[in-house]
């Protein structure tokens, strides 16, 4: 008897089993699409093997297709961090407003960069100013040695010797004057001038006395001060003139002024005639050491400083344009990590901007038993838990790098939603069916 109830047990159990199996997968089956995430089942092992359950494993069995949860992500958002660590100046935005492309959103503490694109820009104009003096200099150069050389070939237009007639004349004129020594005349005129500018100091001097027995305190606001100040200024004046008509020339001063008369009635013979074949030739070496000289300041060698200066004052100005962090797209302000007058560190977000307007869905556990179902284009069924409501979508693209979350190896899909149900916010959770 007992080997036949032996018998009889294990008849059950191998029957059993082909009635286990399709329990098990029409409890798994169960899981409607649309009430939430699935409860976990285990695994029914006839083996004696451990239950093992995924949630993986469960979006293949459950639906008899490809299902995933995910989130709602913004299409485009940036996380702005500063270059580089740095008091913060001003926040130019508050958290929830929109802004648009290169809107100054945080300003670090800028005031030395700003001193040294100062600093910078005033280098640019001294080097610009220096070339531009030295080749407007050059060109001045070239012009007269081109007059000169045209004067030495050819002698010199009327107008020109005249000119040189009346300098000579005036130059020996002031060179006889000097030589004969102080003139009766004009001693006689600066010591009339004088005598006159004595008088009239002394009259401004009793009058300034009177003004100030009266009123002492007064006295800098009194006009007689003024009128003896103007009488003192006369005075020295007319006594420089005196001294100068009674001065007897020295033998220097005599000397420069005979080199005046000499110079210039050198260049009344230069005006006169043409110059000589030895005058030609120098007068043509000048003019070509002053065109040689002009060329090398139009080079590209001379405007190097001001390359150089130019080059410093866009550094500056790059290093200060990163001082101001701007947004890089049109959305909204998600989110402030800093205030005016605290540190910002380097690397990290001070700043989050969201593009609200376009949402779209990043799944978090798509299995790699499922990803080989799943093809760019591919249409879905997107369940937004919080509001009860499904959205069509399709697939925009599939992580070709794997990521292990809990142990499971999962591939992160982008669905893009063909409609934004209203409501739909980033961070909302949804479950995903690959049609």
């Amino acid at each position: 008897m007992r080997k036949i109830r032996n018998l009889q047990f294990v008849i059950f159990m191998k029957f059993s089993k082909f009635i286990l199996l399709p329990m098990a997968f029409a409890l798994a089956g169960c899981s409607a699409f649309g009430q939430g995430s699935p409860t976990p089942l285990p695994t029914v092992s006839l083996d004696g093997a451990a239950p093992v359950a995924t949630r993986a494993a469960q979006n293949s069995v459950s639906l008899g297709g490809v299902t995933a949860s995910g989130v709602v992500v913004s299409a485009s958002q940036a996380e702005l961090a500063a270059p580089q660590g740095q008091r913060v100046s001003a926040v130019k935005v508050a958290a929830g407003d929109k802004v648009g492309p290169n809107q100054p959103l945080v300003v670090l503490d800028d005031a030395l960069a700003a001193a040294q694109v100062a600093q910078a820009k005033a280098a640019l104009l001294v080097a610009q100013a220096t070339l531009d003096a030295q080749k407007r200099d050059a060109e001045t150069a070239v012009l007269v040695a081109t007059t000169n050389y045209s004067r030495t070939v050819s002698g010199s237009r009327p107008a020109d010797v005249a000119a040189a007639q009346s300098a000579y004349a005036a130059a020996n004129a002031a060179y006889q004057k000097l030589k004969a020594g102080p003139q009766a005349m004009d001693l006689a005129a600066a010591q009339a001038g004088l005598q006159s500018a004595e008088a009239a100091l002394r009259q401004a001097q009793f009058a300034y006395d009177n003004a100030y027995r009266q009123n002492p305190a007064a006295i800098g606001a009194s006009p007689a001060a003024l009128a003896l100040e103007q009488a003192t200024n006369a005075y020295a004046a007319a006594k420089a003139i005196y001294d100068q008509a009674a001065r007897t020339p020295d033998a220097a001063q005599l000397a420069a002024a005979a080199q005046a008369v000499d110079a210039a009635r050198a260049a009344l013979d230069r005006a006169v005639k043409p110059g000589s074949a030895l005058d030609v030739a120098g007068a043509k070496a000048q003019l070509d050491a002053a065109v040689a000289q002009r060329d090398v300041f139009s080079s590209e060698s001379a405007n190097a400083p001001v390359a150089l200066a130019q080059a410093q004052l866009q550094s500056v100005q790059a290093a200060l344009e990163l001082l101001t962090i701007r947004s890089p797209i049109t959305g909204t302000v998600a989110k402030i990590n800093v205030s005016a007058g605290e540190w910002a560190a380097p690397g990290q977000p001070v700043i989050v901007v969201s593009d609200l307007e376009r949402l779209r869905v990043e799944t978090k556990d798509l299995s790699e038993r499922d990803v080989a179902k799943v093809a760019i284009g591919q249409k879905v069924t997107v369940l937004v838990k919080a509001m009860a409501q499904e959205v069509s979508g399709r697939v925009k693209s599939v992580a070709p790098l794997a990521e292990t979350i809990g142990g499971d190896v999962v591939y992160r899909a982008v669905i893009e939603l063909d409609s934004r149900p209203a409501g739909l916010r980033p961070g909302m959770s949804v479950d995903v069916r690959f049609n």
